[in-house]
């Protein structure tokens, strides 16, 4: 408001009798106040109108519209403090709309005589961050001259970062994400999970035709009662098998794990499948070969689905390309030998930020609008194909050694 004034000329009235011109006369002065009041008055609201409608002086005006939005009061600077350190970018949003409210408190701190240093500025926009921009923040810590970061550099690389990530194709193309958004809300009993990508656009068909469930004329196979019924029954059979073959508890230093009994499933513990369980408390994976780096110790044990007990021997992140193509780290793997499967757990990814889809047969990881990862169920279980990379290049290196026509090998 202070700046319209200034463009207008009419910024005089508001400072008082001090600052009126000596070549202008009262009745001119009297009316450059009267204007300068009306221009106000354009801009408040009805609530706020009523206030100051029988104001005659503009710098009377002014102070009292001052004291009802600039308290410059303890409590005042107290709330803005804290709204500014607290301040998070919104996953998916702008980074100018993230900058433009940033610097609106700033500006309302330093109107209450409250100046923030640049560099404070700048180390307190990058806090506001979520973890998927670690890697920028790392960066820029490390690079900064003599240790210092100022706003306009850190302005800049936000832009370019935002830039880069929207060419990639989506927001979120950090493969290392660890956001703590809290618990997944789609989350459900297996195969009763609703998408929340799923077209809420169909148009309900009022068209009537035969039933190809149970042959009957009338309506169609969806609105079947004997269809739903048969549905019903199996989805109840398929709740009492997951819960008859899973175990996922977690109790002190025991980690209790997943274990299926049935025996066409005994076949997903190679190298490239995971079985995806929402109750299992950690990632676990028998193969050492996954690592990208590794940690040996006691980690305390695993209880099996055969109520025996085998020991983490080893824990650290584990690097994979998913079956869509896109690079994640699982964080904290847990190094089973004695397990015969490898275990995705839903709820550290869930943790982290991810949501997880469960229906039709179908499991979708999803980050944001980024589809990480799909898997199909297999009996009571969901499983996806996971490539760890450190595995690939030691399987191709193993291809080329084996190869009796290399000249390399022959040297050997």
């Amino acid at each position: 408001m202070e700046d319209i004034l200034y463009c207008k000329d009419l910024y005089e009235p508001i400072e008082g009798d001090t600052a009126k011109p000596k070549d202008m006369d009262d009745e001119k002065w009297k009316r450059l106040h009267r204007k300068t009041i009306g221009h106000i008055r354009q801009w408040l609201d009805d609530s706020v109108f009523s206030h100051v409608s029988n104001e005659t002086d503009a710098q009377v005006l002014w102070k009292k519209l001052e004291a009802r939005y600039e308290q410059k009061t303890a409590t005042n600077k107290a709330f803005l403090i804290r709204k500014l350190v607290n301040m998070k970018f919104k996953e998916g949003g702008s980074i100018a709309d993230h900058l433009n409210e940033f610097q609106s408190v700033v500006n309302q701190l330093a109107t209450m005589k409250m100046v923030i240093e640049d560099e404070l500025q700048a180390l307190l926009l990058l806090s506001s961050l979520l973890d998927s921009w670690e890697t920028l923040v790392v960066t820029m810590s490390n690079s900064a001259p003599d240790g210092k970061l100022s706003m306009g550099q850190v302005s800049s690389s936000l832009f370019n970062e935002e830039t880069k990530r929207k060419l990639a194709g989506t927001d979120n193309a950090q493969a290392l994400v660890s956001e703590n958004r809290g618990r997944s809300k789609n989350r459900g009993h297996k195969g009763h999970g609703k998408s929340k990508g799923r077209s809420q656009s169909r148009g309900k068909s009022t068209k009537r035709g035969k039933c190809y469930h149970c042959g009957k004329e009338g309506h169609l196979k969806r609105n079947c009662y004997a269809w739903k019924r048969e549905q019903k029954e199996e989805n109840n059979n398929q709740k009492k098998n997951e819960e008859k073959n899973t175990t996922a508890t977690f109790e002190g230093d025991e980690v209790v794990v997943l274990s299926c009994g049935e025996e066409e499933c005994l076949h997903v513990g190679n190298e490239i499948e995971w079985v995806v369980d929402t109750g299992a408390s950690y990632h676990a994976t028998y193969n050492k070969e996954f690592f990208t780096s590794y940690k040996a110790g006691d980690f305390g044990t695993v209880k099996m689905g055969n109520t025996s007990h085998s020991k983490i021997v080893g824990i650290d992140d584990v690097c994979i390309r998913t079956s869509v193509g896109c690079m994640m780290t699982l964080r904290d793997v847990r190094h089973v030998p004695d397990l015969r499967l490898n275990l995705i757990s839903g709820i550290t990814l869930d943790r982290e930020g991810y949501m997880n889809y469960f229906g039709n047969g179908v499991w979708k990881l999803t980050k944001g609008s980024l589809v990480v990862a799909r898997g199909k169920a297999c009996c009571t279980l969901y499983k996806t194909n996971l490539k760890g990379q450190i595995m690939r290049l030691k399987c191709q290196r193993k291809r080329l050694l084996s190869r009796g026509s290399s000249p390399i090998s022959k040297n050997l």
